[in-house]
């Protein structure tokens, strides 16, 4: 069974799978935000795998993208939709 960490984020949810991060760094290096972290939970190979600061996070996607094993996963969940009314004139 995979390991995962799910973070809830303002804008949707970020999933570490742990048994795929091996701690590289890549992801905190390039997140324009500087949400994340690492976390206390141990990656593929013993070392330690990132974790995220939801306040921070505006759900870029980068650390997504550029993750060489792909250890992250984003998912954007809209907001409902806001019924506009046009007024007659």
């Amino acid at each position: 069974m995979a390991r995962t960490v799910t973070f809830e984020v303002a804008k949707g949810y970020l999933a570490v799978f742990l048994d795929l991060c091996k701690g590289c760094g890549l992801c905190m290096a390039k997140c324009p935000q500087g949400c994340l972290t690492w976390s206390e939970a141990l990656g593929a190979y013993g070392t330690p795998s990132v974790a995220v600061e939801g306040e921070k996070c505006r759900l870029c996607g980068n650390c997504q993208l550029l993750c060489p094993d792909c250890a992250i996963a984003v998912e954007f969940v809209p907001r409902p939709r806001r019924r506009h009314r046009l007024k007659a004139f």
